[in-house]
């Protein structure tokens, strides 16, 4: 066990980093790496492709990204590619447990380095993230067989907590630093200590004189925030909440204010009224965005790439730093090196049986069968086609007119009249969700996360091993940036678009027309 004293003393001089390739050789490391990455892809594809439940689809999906469901087309691609997911995530799940639990055992006896206890944990973090993303594609399969979603629910939980523990070390400033304050640094880089390899019990629960990293805290919130949003999505009450308790009250707030201007600028024409229609838009139409983007599949394909990518920098880039010392044992094609790549083979084969071998049965019989469309979240029983009010051709202008000021600008007699087809909410929705303002900024949202990632990622690159916490600063800007070019984008096209464009002679003619003869036709009631 390593004493404080000696703990102190590394921190000044550090240390060289031994080689162990149960941890870090080449074969661990790719079959890994492979697993991980094979994972991500057949969602990916599964994504693209269409191959996945239509219920998984959001509005963002179908209307955005132009993705429809095609399982129905092709249910025996579909059940390969949910076999493979499934198979794939199970050994997510179990390899990451087991690797973090060989951790937290090589850190309690004070033997592991700062460097292999990296190795360690980014590992545990990439099975965590596609795992994830798995459990997003497989909800409709797991929603039937509840006791196989048990299972990876507390497979899930377990890892979890894992990551939470294992991320304290890391909080420490001087965490993974190569040079130390007193290291002598002319000797040759096979000899040259450094902080990477100081045993990682040092930074239990200590941050010594340089404090906390100011980006310990966004791996708390990322990981948190990725678990709640997954496995709360798993099931639908937490969705029925988070509609009924935020996103529901929040949209019929939205439309609600609009509604407001809109009704003034109907009844009396006057611009002032429709400029701040149009200014609230501004305000509003990016937060919708947000919401929206949020809800959709992508969205999930966003967290396991990022978190992929970044667990792979974790990884790669201290192995790199660290080969002059430790090439010798952990570059050789041993047994433990093969043996994980060889195991590989297994569950290929067991997707390739899946695959070319005929069972017994029908497909949906066998894996999985449609699963009851649920109303929740922001599928198409939200804001999709199929909940756009049924009406008769000769009121449609009347109930949903192309032009936002128009829906929200009908009196509320005319929504009390037709309450069972459509609600304010809904037809603002589908309004906004259908424009191509709303599309463009959804694009500014994707360009954003894509150049805040590639900017991050290219700093943590470059940057480990000799600076530390700057992303939240990143982060922040990538922020501001959506916030800016999302707002601007609204306050130059709102007025062109359908979203801010005034309503022509006819339809406000009409309208009004219409108006008055709901207040001299006596109420049925």
């Amino acid at each position: 066990m390593v004493t404080t004293q000696e703990c102190l003393r590394y921190l000044q001089t550090g240390a060289v980093t031994k080689g162990d390739a149960d941890i870090s050789g080449k074969g661990v490391i790719l079959a890994f790496l492979i697993s991980a990455y094979v994972s991500f892809t057949a969602v990916l594809v599964a994504y693209v492709t269409g191959m996945l439940e239509d219920e998984l689809l959001t509005t963002v999906d179908r209307r955005i990204m132009r993705i429809k469901s095609r399982k129905d087309k092709h249910p025996r691609i579909h059940e390969t590619i949910q076999h493979i997911v499934l198979l794939l995530s199970d050994q997510q799940i179990v390899t990451g447990i087991a690797i973090m639990a060989a951790g937290f055992v090589g850190l309690r006896g004070g033997q592991m380095s700062v460097y292999h206890y990296q190795i360690v944990l980014y590992l545990a973090w990439l099975s965590s993230s596609v795992h994830l993303s798995a459990l997003t594609l497989l909800r409709p399969f797991l929603n039937k067989h509840q006791g196989l979603r048990a299972w990876r629910l507390l497979g899930m939980i377990v890892l979890f907590f894992m990551l939470i523990v294992g991320l304290v070390p890391t909080v420490s400033y001087d965490w993974g630093t190569i040079y130390s304050p007193e290291a002598d640094t002319s000797l040759p880089d096979a000899i040259q200590p450094t902080g990477w390899g100081i045993p990682a019990i040092c930074f239990w629960g200590k941050t010594y004189g340089d404090g906390f990293n100011d980006d310990a805290p966004i791996g708390y919130l990322i990981l948190i925030f990725s678990y709640v949003w997954k496995m709360g999505d798993l099931f639908v009450s937490p969705r029925n909440l988070y509609n009924r308790t935020i996103r529901g009250p929040l949209e019929n707030f939205i439309a609600k204010t609009l509604s407001v201007l809109a009704r003034r600028y109907m009844h009396d024409g006057n611009a002032l009224w429709l400029w701040c229609f149009r200014g609230l838009l501004v305000i509003w139409i990016p937060l919708v965005a947000f919401m929206e983007a949020m809800a959709s599949f992508s969205a999930s394909l966003w967290l396991s790439a990022l978190g992929l990518v970044f667990g792979t920098i974790q990884i790669v880039i201290p192995r790199y730093q660290n080969l002059a010392q430790t090439a010798a044992q952990e570059s050789e094609w041993g047994f433990g090196q093969l043996v994980p790549l060889v195991l590989l083979v297994q569950p290929i084969g067991a997707i390739s049986e899946h695959a070319w071998i005929r069972q017994g049965g029908t497909i949906e019989s066998n894996i999985s069968e449609p699963v009851r469309r649920q109303t929740t979240g922001s599928s198409t029983s939200d804001h999709g086609p199929e909940s756009e009010p049924l009406v008769d051709d000769r009121d449609r202008h009347l109930i949903t007119p192309r032009r936002l000021v128009e829906v929200l600008g009908q009196r509320q007699a005319s929504y009390e009249m037709h309450a069972e087809i459509a609600s304010r909410s809904t037809v603002f929705m589908n309004t906004v969700l259908s424009s191509r303002l709303f599309g463009s900024v959804i694009a500014i949202l994707h360009i954003t996360i894509l150049g805040a990632a590639c900017v991050i990622l290219s700093f943590d690159a470059q940057s480990i091993g000799y600076e530390r916490g700057q992303n939240w600063t990143y982060a922040l800007i990538a922020i501001g940036v959506y916030a800016s070019a999302s707002w601007l984008a609204v306050l130059i096209f709102g007025p062109y678009s359908r979203l801010g464009r005034k309503p022509s002679r006819r339809r406000a003619t009409l309208q009004h027309e219409t108006l008055g003869l709901q207040k001299l036709t006596p109420s049925s009631s």
